[in-house]
């Protein structure tokens, strides 16, 4: 009889080991079963050792030792990977099976049994990590490069992107003249998929290129000595769900653990990774690029203004002069004379905007109180029914829906005056001022699914002379260059009070401004804010600079480590629960203030916001009280916002 130790590999807190017995030979690392509660779930073999040994341990239990599930599968995680996932649970404050959890497929967990164990690289014993910041030719180039100089020495590598738009978008890059060799894995497959991919790549003599999500953080190779981290700057990458990791680290700790080779990329790389290149961290991979280089016209609107005849040159070449304006419009004459060249010349036009709907917020104009969701206070979105045509708001937050003729909650006021620029209101206003043209839209509420996205984007492709409205989500699709571009507003998203806003807002011009070849349009009523020359100009350096000397004068990464905690209930408990925690952290000093939507699901919202140095963190003593903490009190370690 041995009393075995597991790692059990759930995102409920529990312990980070459990203790089971069986009769039967279990070896270390091996994929088990193990009852836990009311369930059964999976768990890795830690410890093995004889029960005779252990009968102190037994006898001090507070509970009954229970008996071992099913063996699935032996020696599955290699252990260098095991001891990668000890440093992630240690950093996010967490334990190791939760990290896993987060960074393995369930299907491969599932069928662990069927399938080939994942492998230790067999790699040289330095490992590097480069950074390579240019635009999607120049890396794709520099992909395919890296692809014939690995596979001639017979050495596979694996590419990982946030989402599976990203995945799809850079197989189609890469994969021309070595399509036999090139293997894709992400959440998106079914189940038989993924196992029969999985079975392949295991099988293939051949060195092979896999493109993955990071839910395929171990493979099945030993000759993969390269790893990418393709567009690291997207927002995909932290996972929504406790523990809240960021895959991108986890990727490189893992990498870095197998001793292979590290390549960090994205049009515009963040901040933080830009930050690491300059104190020698990191290596930049290939000359950097603080140009970012577009074919395409770059206009500048202001929304402020109307424009007549005589004076500043448009996209069309005609000159005009500009005049205050009193009208609220979402199509600039700018973006008209765009719409009006794209269909003459059977070319390609993608608007962006923000938001879906008509306007991303409604205020009123007696005593400016936004209007918000009744069920979680979030702000509304004004949207238009396509069945009755009247106008509703809707929560994006929760899904509420109410009817728009309403008065203020505060002052009853009738004048609600809904603001900001939705994918909704931009397909309004070309329709009415040009009704034969064609329109596709792309967001949360038109193409939920990936196929009805797909379809979408066939119809625009097939269709010369017509345009695709979209917010990020479309952009995230469009992996092809359009003739023209345009961004309808991003305006709104000014209005977030978020340390990292500058750089989202910056990334979505690169990234959209990459994609036009002949024109580019930028509309905006704030003018005035610098990341618009820089974005128009592709001016990296001197945006990185500004966001850097921002970032140093508040303490934000990477000048410190953020660990936001976040509790959701009635008001008067959360508050006494938050003031046992600052108690708890002291002397650690905990900033707490309230969510920028003051509730969900009808519960109030507190964070608390500690900023440690980056040399400190891990810190052992704090870690342990996170660790401690109930299931009910969220911790997310350097969040991708403060909100």
């Amino acid at each position: 009889m041995n009393l075995i130790t597991v790692i059990p590999l759930t995102k409920s807190k529990v312990a980070s080991e459990l203790s089971y017995f069986t009769a039967s030979p279990v070896p270390l690392g091996a994929v088990v079963t193990v009852p836990l509660r009311s369930k059964m779930i999976h768990a890795i073999v830690s410890n093995i050792a004889p029960a005779e040994q252990s009968k102190s341990t037994i006898k001090r239990a507070s509970f009954q030792i229970k008996k071992l599930g099913k063996v699935k599968a032996i020696s599955f995680f290699p252990p260098a990977y095991i001891e990668a996932c000890k440093k992630l649970a240690d950093y996010y404050a967490t334990n190791v099976g939760s990290v896993v959890t987060a960074l393995i497929s369930q299907t491969l967990l599932e069928n662990a049994h069927r399938i080939p164990a994942p492998m230790s690289p067999v790699s040289p014993a330095l490992t590097e990590t480069y950074a390579v910041q240019g635009d999607n030719d120049d890396r794709g180039s520099a992909w395919r490069s890296l692809i014939r100089q690995e596979f001639a020495r017979k050495k596979s590598l694996v590419i990982y992107a946030p989402t599976r738009e990203e995945i799809k978008n850079i197989a189609g890059t890469l994969s021309k003249g070595v399509e036999d060799y090139v293997f894709v894995l992400h959440g998106g497959l079914t189940p038989k998929k993924i196992i029969e991919t999985w079975g392949k790549i295991a099988d293939t003599s051949h060195p092979i290129l896999i493109i993955a999500t990071s839910s395929f953080s171990v493979l099945p190779r030993t000759d993969i000595d390269s790893v990418i981290i393709e567009r690291e700057n997207s927002r995909g990458w932290i996972s929504q769900a406790s523990p809240y990791i960021d895959a991108r680290q986890a990727i490189e700790t893992i990498a870095r653990a197998q001793k292979q080779t590290i390549y960090i990329a994205d049009n515009l790389l963040r901040v933080e990774t830009l930050h690491r290149v300059e104190e020698h961290e990191i290596s930049e991979g290939s000359p950097f690029k603080w140009k970012s280089i577009s074919t395409a016209q770059d206009v500048l609107v202001d929304m402020k203004v109307q424009i007549q005849n005589n004076g500043v040159t448009g996209v069309d070449g005609k000159s005009r002069v500009r005049l205050p304006s009193k009208k609220f419009r979402a199509i600039s004459p700018e973006l008209e004379a765009c719409i009006t060249i794209n269909r003459e010349n059977n070319s390609h036009l993608f608007i962006m905007a923000a938001r879906r709907g008509l306007a991303s917020i409604t205020v009123c104009d007696d005593c400016e109180t936004v209007v918000s969701c009744r069920e979680c206070s979030s702000p509304v979105v004004l949207h238009a029914s396509k069945e009755t045509g009247k106008n509703f708001f809707m929560c994006h937050s929760c899904g509420a829906r109410r009817n728009a003729v309403e008065t203020c909650v505060n002052c009853a006021g009738w004048r609600l005056t809904p603001l900001g620029i939705g994918t909704e209101r931009v397909a309004e206003e070309i329709h009415a001022k040009f009704p034969s043209v064609d329109i596709f839209s792309i967001d949360a509420d038109a193409g939920a699914s990936e196929k009805q996205i797909q379809a979408t984007l066939q119809k625009f492709r097939a269709k010369p002379g017509s345009i695709l409205i979209g917010t990020e989500r479309a952009l995230l699709h469009l992996g092809e260059p359009v003739e023209h571009a345009a961004i309808a507003s991003l305006d709104s998203l000014f209005a977030i009070p978020d340390f990292r806003i500058q750089e989202r807002i910056m990334y979505n011009i690169i990234r959209l401004r990459s994609l036009a070849k002949r024109s580019f349009i930028v509309q905006t009523r704030k003018a005035e804010e610098t990341v618009f020359e820089y974005g128009l100009k592709g001016n990296l350096g001197d945006f990185y600079r500004t966001v850097l000397h921002e970032r140093k004068q508040f303490s934000y990464p990477p000048f410190s480590t953020l660990i936001k905690i976040t509790i959701e209930g009635k008001k008067d408990a959360i508050a006494s629960e938050m003031a046992a925690i600052k108690l708890l952290v002291s002397p650690q000093v905990i900033d707490v203030f309230p969510a920028f939507t003051s509730s969900s699901r009808g519960n109030s919202v507190i964070h608390g916001l500690m900023k440690c140095e980056n040399r400190s963190w891990p810190h052992k003593e704090l870690t342990i009280k996170l660790r401690e903490m109930p299931p009910s009190v969220k911790v997310r370690i350097n969040p991708e916002s403060l909100l």
